[in-house]
């Protein structure tokens, strides 16, 4: 009796794991909403990943011609440069030469000071009585003064020289330095613009990569999505009536009392997009009860767009489809049989709904018609 006792347990635990998985399995209709929603976030991706390679590329474009304006800036620099240095050796070369000339000339002053120094003391007047007249003395003291006085402004002439090119050649050393500061500037800019441009490379090859990879994913959950768009359209045309046509002749109006059409069947803006309505939207209050449109065989299909739905197949590869339900009524299950006019569930608000409504769907072979074909 234990044995048995634990035998059954042991059963209703996997009935129970069993319901439990089957109760949150993913259905084809919410594996096509899934993939759909993981589509259009793969395209959006790849959107922005494009425009991610776009700035990438404006960025290294730019950077890229930074450094070409730089590098040709450094150019001109260098040759501003050497002709800087050209000029500054020049000054210095003329600035030497003035001092020899200098030092030159008062080398002979003073020589020229040391033979009048002696002839002063071999005694000028022994010299001026030497003379024949007065007039050649007073010759003789004049060119004496006149040789002193020319060479006295002579040095200073050269003095002022000296000093001025010694100027110019400060000057021109400044300039010098000025340049090759300049220079060294450009081309620390030129290295911090050439290291900027690599980061750029790398960056846009890493969106290029990001890129080719979110596309990757993109191609990839379009085929899925086109594969579970595929499964989920069996299933919608899947016949479960055994009728090879629909014998019923014409719909009953599955919301009694509520005639109001909010969306109507076709192509609609949704979101700001373009959307294709299969069906027709009947708003009504929580809870009003549904009822089938003809007679057929009961199927489940919760969708995450459609939320609680039943799928009733009526022959022909026709079948309607009621959406957004709050629940399906509690007679009903997989493969079970309703007349027209019996309950199938309860006006709602669950899926992708922005009120309580029906979706209430006419579905020939797969493809979604108007329900008012079958509307009498």
């Amino acid at each position: 009796m234990k044995r048995k006792r634990i035998a059954a347990a042991l059963c209703a635990a996997a009935l129970c794991i069993g319901m439990f998985s089957a109760s949150f399995a993913e259905t084809p209709a919410e594996k096509v909403e899934r993939l759909r929603q993981e589509s259009a976030a793969a395209e959006e991706n790849v959107e922005a990943h494009e425009a991610a390679v776009q700035t990438a590329a404006n960025q290294k474009e730019a950077y890229t011609q930074k450094v070409q304006a730089i590098q040709q800036q450094i150019e001109i620099q260098k040759q501003l440069v050497t002709a800087q240095k050209e000029v500054l050796d020049e000054a210095c070369r003329a600035t030497a030469d003035k001092l020899l000339e200098t030092e030159r000339t008062r080398a002979l002053f003073e020589d020229r000071l040391v033979a009048m120094y002696i002839r002063h003391n071999n005694s000028d007047l022994a010299t001026l009585l030497s003379v024949s007249t007065f007039a050649e003395a007073v010759r003789y003291i004049d060119n004496l003064r006149a040789i002193a006085q020319s060479d006295t402004e002579l040095l200073e002439t050269l003095r002022k020289q000296s000093e001025e090119l010694a100027a110019r050649q400060a000057e021109e050393e400044a300039a010098y330095q000025q340049l090759q500061a300049d220079q060294a500037a450009l081309e620390q800019q030129g290295a911090e613009l050439a290291d900027a441009l690599q980061k750029a490379e790398a960056a846009y090859s890493k969106e290029q990569a990001d890129l080719a990879a979110a596309q990757a994913t993109a191609t990839q959950t379009g085929e899925e999505l086109k594969k579970a768009e595929e499964e989920y359209a069996a299933w919608v045309a899947q016949n479960d009536n055994s009728s090879p046509e629909f014998t019923d002749g014409v719909f009953q109006w599955p919301l009694p009392g509520y005639t109001r059409v909010s969306s109507p069947f076709g192509w609609r803006t949704l979101n700001g997009k373009q959307d294709f309505h299969r069906g027709i939207d009947l708003p009504a209050p929580q809870g009003t009860r549904i009822y089938a449109a003809a007679s057929g065989v009961v199927s489940f299909n919760a969708h995450s767009s459609y939320g609680n739905c039943v799928k009733i197949s009526h022959g022909g590869g026709l079948v309607t489809i009621y959406a957004h339900m709050t629940a399906h009524a509690e007679s009903l299950y997989e493969g079970c049989t309703v007349q027209a006019g019996d309950l199938v569930g309860y006006v709602g608000n669950t899926g992708n709904s922005y009120g309580n409504h029906l979706h209430f769907e006419a579905d020939l072979n797969g493809q979604p018609v108007s329900v008012y074909n079958y509307l009498g």
